[in-house]
């Protein structure tokens, strides 16, 4: 079934009127035009071809898909939105912060500029507030200072009025209205009535407006009050007079006003200075954070040994830096260390891998048919199973303790019995070596007994391997105040002095000497003293290793009797003790 859309039947409609709106042909035309008629035929087809269009399947969408735009909030989420800005900027203010400093913080927390601008634009605004407002306040001080000359100047002056008037007897000496004209002063003067008989002006004062006090009005700045000065005067005749100084402050104004432009430039050019010095003080004092950055963006896994310049002053950046370089310290401690220990796993992990696929070749080619060879080959491929299934379960109890996951199963228990049963198992297992043993009964700890026992095995096992035939392994069990102490001693090959503080590192092994002691006795994997000492940490214990070479190793642990956590392991007792002992001394 064909669809026709839409503007094909509209494009056919249009068609079909225009072709009523023409003169129908007749018969004798069209005889005449087959030509025309065979092209109408052809572009009828064509026009249909073009409108008809393929069946659309309703579940397709042929339309391009929209733009999603991000949903408009609703009147509650804006509501709320408000609030909770509102209640966040209150928790500041009751923090001490006003309406003004908690805007501008969230005004500078908008600008993306970097610290010394931050600091530069935060710097000149406050300058800005603090010249204003001393700006301001020096000039309100300097014209209120104008205005108390002014009044004191005026009183001195009607009073020099008075003491002429007094002896010249006529207040309208020439004197007085010379000295009047040189001081630009308005002169009044009233009878006893209070009324005006003279003035040296025109414009007249009432006597109630002299007489009124002038006071200097903030509000009036930068201009100033008319300041009027009023006093009696008697004459000798009997004449009561009053006199009137009236001065229009206009001196005073011009002051202001010509200072006034001055100190405002001078405040500009000492706000542009300051903001200069304070973009240089800020760009000193981050150079170092920006020495830092180039410094840090030269770091790498490869260029771990990179440290921080903490030269110069004692600051806040150096203490930060130091701190820094102390992180990249044990960062790279701790990358060395996986890195070794990748290395030593990969190592310990080829050598069996090798000898079996080695073995595993030669059963392919002559193990079908030897059976000797057969056997040998069953025989190493078990053997070096076992050494890789030791090795991998020593690798997940390693990697237990780091992640934090390793636990033990910890009960009360006989310690002595431990010993005592560790002491027969060693005896039937080595004939080679003397075993003397000296152990205190009824000593009881808390822990994990088959931990401990594995602990205490590595200890014997190391004793066993490097120590010549017929040598002595000794060991001694007895008790302090606070702990259980444990002695391992042998007179074996010993460890030299720069091996010792490292013994305890995994896969770390001395000299060949000691490692390969005897051709037929295999190395170890180097794990067995880092989870010794894992589990005598786990139980709150501590090791102490005394060796000297060709003269024999000492190893005592420290384990706390019961749930007694350990105050204070290098006690002076079991120091003592163990100075005391006849097997050596601890380190």
């Amino acid at each position: 079934m064909k669809i026709i859309s839409k503007e094909t039947i509209n494009s056919t409609e249009t068609k079909h009127s225009k072709r009523r709106d023409k003169p129908r042909e007749t018969s004798a035309t069209k005889s005449k035009n087959p030509a025309k008629k065979v092209i109408k035929t052809q572009m009828k087809q064509v026009i249909t071809e073009k409108s008809i269009k393929p069946p659309v399947q309703p579940s397709i969408v042929t339309t391009p898909p929209k733009v999603q735009k991000k949903p408009k909030l609703t009147k509650d989420e804006v509501t709320k939105k408000r609030i909770a800005h509102i209640e966040a900027e209150r928790d500041k203010r009751k923090a001490g912060q006003s309406y003004f400093s908690v805007s501008y913080d969230r005004f500078v927390s908008l600008i993306r500029f970097n610290i010394t601008f931050k600091l530069t634009i935060g710097y000149a605004i406050r300058l800005v507030f603090l010249i204003a407002f001393l700006f301001f306040f020096v000039y309100i001080s300097f014209s209120y200072y104008l205005f108390y000359d002014a009044q004191q100047t005026i009183k001195e002056d009607i009073r020099y009025i008075g003491q002429v008037m007094s002896q010249e007897q006529n207040y309208q000496a020439d004197i007085i209205t010379d000295y009047l004209d040189f001081h630009t002063l308005s002169y009044y003067v009233y009878d006893s009535q209070h009324i005006q008989i003279f003035s040296n002006t025109d414009d007249p004062v009432n006597f109630d407006t002299a007489m009124q006090i002038s006071e200097y009005n903030l509000r009036d700045f930068p201009n100033f009050p008319t300041l009027f000065e009023t006093d009696s005067i008697l004459l000798e005749d009997g004449t009561m007079y009053y006199i009137a100084l009236k001065s229009n402050m206009q001196e005073q104004t011009n002051n202001i006003e010509a200072t006034f432009p001055i100190g405002f430039v001078l405040c500009f050019v000492l706000i542009l200075s300051s903001i200069r010095s304070a973009s240089k003080m800020a760009k000193k004092h981050l150079k170092p954070i920006v020495t830092m950055t180039d410094q840090v963006k030269d770091m790498s896994a490869n260029n771990l040994s990179t440290r921080l310049n903490v030269s110069g002053t004692k600051d806040e950046l150096k203490d930060l830096a130091l701190t820094f370089n102390q992180m990249l310290t044990d960062i790279q401690k701790s990358y060395e260390r996986e890195k070794q220990f990748v290395s030593d796993a990969s190592h310990e992990l080829r050598t069996p891998i090798a000898v079996i696929k080695g073995y595993a070749g030669m059963l392919n080619r002559w193990g079908k048919d030897d059976p000797a060879i057969l056997e040998e080959s069953i025989q190493a491929i078990l053997g070096e199973t076992d050494n890789m299934h030791s090795l991998v379960e020593s690798l997940l109890f390693i990697a237990r303790n780091d992640k934090g996951t390793l636990k033990m199963d910890t009960t009360k228990f006989s310690f002595s019995d431990l010993v005592t049963e560790i002491v027969k198992e060693t005896r039937l297992i080595d004939t080679q070596h003397q075993i003397i043993d000296t152990l205190e009964t009824d000593i009881f700890i808390h822990g994990s007994a088959d931990k401990l026992k594995q602990a205490f095995r590595i200890f014997i096992d190391n004793s066993i391997k490097y120590t010549p035939d017929s040598g002595e392994i000794k060991i001694t069990l007895r008790r302090s105040e606070k702990h259980s102490i444990i002695v391992l001693s042998d007179n074996g090959i010993g460890i030299s002095k720069e091996d010792l503080p490292n013994i305890f590192d995994r896969f770390y092994r001395a000299d060949k000497s000691r490692t390969k002691m005897r051709e037929n006795q295999h190395g170890g994997t180097g794990l067995g003293l880092s989870i010794a000492k894992i589990i005598i940490e786990q139980h709150g214990g501590t090791i102490h290793v005394a060796s000297e070479l060709n003269e024999g190793t000492t190893f005592t642990i420290f384990l706390p009797i019961l749930d007694e956590p350990v105050t204070d392991i290098l006690e002076e007792e079991p120091l003592k003790e163990l100075q005391d002992d006849e097997f050596g001394k601890t380190s």
